[in-house]
């Protein structure tokens, strides 16, 4: 077993406890504030990120406010308007069904009012 002279030399035992509660003191330092480091790592890695979240921000603005009528919301504007026009048209085609059926149904009756009345039974 090593001796004392050969571990530590001339250093004094209460010098050398000291160093090591020291240590001691540091490591359960770090540990109880590594938390804190953590979160202040991971702020300043948001704030790195933020001028490219503000390109894609704008980016996406862009996107979805009208403009020179290249952006998504101009074409859903021209979608919207076309289909209200297509809706009025399908109104008036529907209109003109009902009136070719009911026109069509005054025809079966005076045609079934023109044949000979022998032929019907």
């Amino acid at each position: 077993m090593p001796n004392w002279n050969d571990l530590f030399g001339d250093t004094p035992a209460w010098q050398v406890f000291g160093w090591i509660a020291a240590a001691g003191l540091l490591i359960g330092l770090v540990i109880k504030l590594w938390p804190f480091v953590k979160n202040a790592v991971a702020i300043v890695d948001a704030l790195v990120q933020l001028p490219a979240m503000k390109k894609q921000i704008d980016s996406i603005h862009h996107e979805t406010h009208r403009n020179d009528g290249s952006s998504i919301k101009d074409s859903t504007v021209r979608i919207e308007k076309s289909l209200e026009g297509l809706h009025g048209r399908m109104d008036v085609v529907e209109r003109s069904v009902e009136t070719l059926a009911r026109e069509d149904e005054s025809l079966w009756a005076a045609f079934e009012d023109t044949q000979n009345p022998e032929e019907k039974e």
